[in-house]
């Protein structure tokens, strides 16, 4: 009994013994592959980040070349850029010595003329003297002596001009010429219409145009003559002119 009683402790020893050993290696196979998994995340991890620092490597690299691009195509445009800006300050310099030198002709020319149209009215010719002076000429484009000898010569001119326009035009009025004879009166209108024989003007511009068919320049002309002097001698004679006008008028429309 006692040799049985030893045998089945021993049997309960080597059970023991074995599921210990059995335990043992198994939480030793489990330690394994938990550690064989955590060195596969591990290397796995690894190489991302040795991916993600080629990758960075990669994009540093390409920043770096397109930036070193982008400052040569800035420096190129910076001297396209000077090229362009001195080219520029060259064309710039260029146009005001030829406004410059324009004005000098322009200033030249104006004396030129001033001295003619003293020159014709000192000869006795006061309408060619008026049409430089008040037509050709710009008197901003004189310095100080000149827009002086200027203002005493259209002065001189203003006292003779309308006068002398007014003859011209009566003359041309008397020769069929109603077109130049129209110009020259209203040039004395321009000049003054102050003058005793203002009315007059005014008078044989209507006719002018009368004779020329202006007929509604001709009606207008006959009211301002009528509106400017009304107590003129000719005012009964525009009036009949006025309806002979509308009758006219009347039969072209029947």
């Amino acid at each position: 009994m006692y040799k049985n009683k030893s045998k089945n402790t021993i049997w309960i020893y080597a059970l023991i013994l074995f599921t210990c050993v059995f335990i043992l290696l198994l939480l030793t196979g489990y330690s394994q592959i938990k550690f064989n998994r955590s060195l596969n995340e591990y290397r796995n991890k690894l190489i991302s980040s040795e991916e993600e620092i080629n990758i960075s490597s990669h994009n540093l690299k390409t920043a770096l070349e397109e930036n070193e691009m982008l400052y040569k195509k800035i420096e190129k445009l910076n001297k396209t850029l000077e090229e362009k800006t001195a080219a520029f300050n060259e064309l710039e310099e260029k146009l005001k010595n030829k406004e410059k030198e324009i004005d000098e002709r322009i200033f030249i020319n104006n004396y030129e003329l001033l001295l003619e149209a003293e020159e014709y009215f000192n000869n006795g010719e006061v309408i060619k003297s008026s049409i430089i002076l008040l037509e050709k000429m710009d008197k901003r484009k004189l310095d100080a002596n000149g827009l002086k000898k200027y203002n005493k010569l259209k002065e001189k001119i203003y006292e003779k001009a309308p006068w002398e326009f007014y003859k011209e035009g009566y003359n041309n009025y008397i020769e069929e010429r109603y077109k130049d004879a129209k110009y020259n009166l209203q040039y004395s209108l321009k000049i003054s219409e102050s003058e005793y024989f203002s009315d007059d003007c005014y008078y044989y511009i209507a006719y002018s145009e009368y004779r020329m068919k202006e007929y509604e320049q001709a009606k207008e002309t006959i009211k301002i003559l009528a509106e400017k002097y009304p107590s003129s001698n000719y005012i009964e004679e525009a009036q009949r002119l006025l309806n002979i006008i509308e009758n006219e008028i009347k039969s072209f429309e029947n």
